[in-house]
């Protein structure tokens, strides 16, 4: 990163994504199936390459309204449904991102713990996550 480490977690300048902050991609299949990756940057370039892995040709792109979604749809050759959560619209008949924001927000509960964690282990966090934290024992 171009960026001096923060010390003790601290906090971003800015509160609205910026160059402090390290972009982290999370999606959820039908089947509740998650995928989490930390990307390099916060484009349809590296929102494409994390989700080549996992999307198949006939699948449906369901995102927010951010920008870099729709040319990573075009890029990948899926159906792209967009849902404008700034003008109200949670849902629109069986479609949703409600699973996907609740889980960015269990991760980001997940990781508060901490107190701020070191950019090259947020991989294996994500992954601990993904195996722990969705699944905590009884």
């Amino acid at each position: 990163m171009s960026r001096k480490p923060r010390r003790r977690g601290g906090s971003a300048g800015r509160r609205r994504p910026s160059r402090e902050q390290v972009p982290v991609l999370i999606a959820v299949d039908r089947s509740g199936a998650p995928l989490g990756a930390v990307l390099p940057a916060a484009t349809a370039k590296a929102i494409g390459h994390a989700l080549a892995l996992v999307l198949s040709e006939d699948a449906r792109l369901v995102t927010d309204a951010a920008r870099p979604y729709p040319p990573c749809a075009a890029a990948l050759g899926v159906t792209h449904e967009v849902l404008n959560r700034s003008a109200g619209q949670r849902v629109r008949g069986d479609l949703h991102i409600q699973t996907a924001g609740s889980r960015h927000e269990r991760l980001k509960s997940f990781l508060r713990r901490y107190r701020g964690i070191a950019t090259s282990c947020l991989a294996s966090y994500l992954e601990w996550f993904h195996l722990a934290g969705l699944h905590p024992d009884p």
